[in-house]
C-alpha cells in the first residue's frame, strides 16, 4: 500500500509547550466514523514509528499518532518536566482537542503506561475509550531490558555526520528490524541543530526517567516506577484491550503479560513471533493485522 497522506499539527500543552502530531484523515470515499484511533509511542521514538499501522487503520476511522514532549517534532522541555503525570496531562489536553468523540487507545512502552495512568485518573477520557491495546509493557519491566534501554539511550551519540551514519546505529539497536521499518526510523529521527544532525529525542529525558545513582536493573532504577500505581490502574480499565507481546521481548516476560491478563476485567493476550520490543517494526504485519483483528472483531 502506498504511504497515505497525512496532515502535521500542533496543539498547546497546560505549560505552554508546542506539541506535535500526526493525523491521517479518513477518506471521504468511505463512511464517516463514529470515532478514532490515537497511537502513543515510546521512549526515544515518535509518531512517524505508527506510520504503517495508521496507514491500514486509516481505511476504517481517522488516525492521531503524538509526539510525546521531548520526542518527534515536538518542542523539548526547558524546565525538563518529563514525569509520567506531565504526558498524561499532555495527553488529556490532546484528547479534548481533537474533533473525535470516542478513540481506541493504541500505546507502546512508555506510551502504554502512560495510557494506563490516564484511564485511570480522568473517568470523563475513560467513558470514551473504546478499546485499549498495550503494547510490549506493562507495570513490571525485565531487569536485562531495563539495563539495554538505558544503556541505549545513554549512549546515543549526540550528533551524527549523516542518515547513513545514523541508520547504522539503529541498526545495532533494533537488531529485529525489518529493512523498510528501520529506514523509516532514520528518515524520521533527526533534526538539524545550529547545522548539525541530532537525534530528535531530548537527551533531558533519559536522565529523569532513571535515578542517577541507582543501577539495581530492574524498575527500582526508575525516577517513577509507580508499580503499584499502575498494577491497580489495569484492574479498573474495564474496556476490551489486548496485550501484545514480542515472542523474544526483552521487557515484558510472560509472567508479567499473565498476571496483567488476569487482573485486567476484559483483556485478551497475544504474542507477536518474530519480533522484540519494538512489534511494530521487527514484525509489522502480524503486529497490524492482530491489532485490526482485535479492533474491528
Amino acid at each position: 500500500m502506498p504511504m497515505s497522506l497525512y496532515h502535521s499539527e500542533y496543539f498547546t500543552a497546560n505549560d505552554g509547550l508546542r506539541l506535535h502530531y500526526l493525523h491521517w484523515p479518513q477518506p471521504k470515499t468511505k463512511p464517516k466514523a463514529n470515532s478514532c484511533c490515537v497511537l502513543l509511542h515510546g521512549f526515544t521514538n515518535d509518531a512517524h514509528i505508527f506510520d504503517r499501522l495508521a496507514e491500514s487503520l486509516q481505511q476504517h476511522m481517522p488516525v492521531f499518532s503524538v509526539d510525546a514532549r521531548g520526542h518527534g517534532d515536538s518542542a523539548w522541555d526547558p524546565q525538563m518536566q518529563y514525569t509520567h503525570d506531565q504526558l498524561q496531562d499532555d495527553l488529556a489536553i490532546f484528547l479534548n482537542t481533537i474533533q473525535c468523540q470516542h478513540f481506541h487507545l493504541i500505546g507502546h512502552s512508555l506510551g502504554a503506561r502512560v495510557a494506563m495512568l490516564l484511564l485511570q485518573q480522568q473517568p470523563q477520557l475513560k467513558r470514551r475509550c473504546q478499546s485499549f491495546t498495550i503494547i510490549d509493557t506493562g507495570p513490571e519491566v525485565s531487569a536485562i531490558g531495563v539495563n539495554k534501554v538505558r544503556q541505549d539511550a545513554e549512549n546515543t551519540p549526540t550528533e551524527f555526520a549523516n542518515l547513513q551514519a545514523f541508520h547504522q546505529y539503529l541498526s545495532n539497536i533494533y537488531l529485529l528490524a525489518e529493512p523498510n521499518e528501520l529506514q523509516r526510523l532514520a528518515q524520521f529521527g533527526l533534526k538539524t541543530i545550529n547545522h548539525v544532525l541530532r537525534p530528535k529525542t531530548d537527551p533531558a529525558f533519559a536522565k529523569a526517567l532513571w535515578k542517577p545513582d541507582s543501577h539495581k536493573g530492574n524498575s527500582e532504577d526508575l525516577s517513577y516506577p509507580l508499580n503499584d500505581q499502575l498494577w491497580q490502574a489495569l484492574g479498573q480499565i474495564d474496556c476490551p484491550s489486548l496485550i501484545l507481546r514480542g515472542q523474544a521481548s526483552a521487557i515484558l516476560s510472560r509472567k508479567t503479560a499473565l498476571k496483567m491478563l488476569d487482573i485486567m476485567p476484559n483483556a485478551e493476550l497475544e504474542t507477536i513471533s518474530r519480533a522484540g520490543h519494538a512489534l511494530m517494526v521487527d514484525n509489522p504485519s502480524e503486529f497490524i493485522q492482530a491489532v485490526e483483528d482485535f479492533i474491528f472483531k
